[in-house]
């Protein structure tokens, strides 16, 4: 299943808008907040685009995505491209889900210690 992805990375300036500004409009386009060499990405739902249907989407995104962010004093970076499932990028919401799990291994490992040392 291959689908196309568009990455966006912002640079924020200090005389901007707030990096939370800038991201609740990018979430309200539909893009996620991701970790890795991009900042957001939004994932297209149509998988076997042709390239005018590529074409278009793109110049939509980046229309809508330049609306957004007018007088934001932010500058960004799209890159629009094929996803084949081994992509530069992880959803923050997984990050999130094994950041809790370790920490609950943690305290497991913590609570085992005290009671051996007592």
């Amino acid at each position: 299943m291959s689908r196309y992805v568009t990455r966006v990375s912002v640079w924020f300036f200090s005389e901007g808008a707030s990096p939370s500004q800038v991201m609740r409009k990018l979430l309200d386009l539909g893009f996620k907040p991701v970790r890795g060499a991009y900042d957001f990405v939004y994932e297209h739902s149509n998988e076997n685009m042709s390239e005018a249907d590529l074409g278009n989407a793109i110049i939509e995104i980046s229309n809508a995505l330049h609306k957004m962010l007018a007088g934001f004093k932010v500058f960004y970076n799209l890159d629009t491209s094929l996803s084949n499932g081994e992509d530069d990028y992880a959803p923050l919401e997984d990050i999130d889900a094994e950041l809790e799990k370790t920490r609950k291994e943690l305290e497991e490992i913590e609570s085992e210690n005290e009671n051996i040392t007592l």
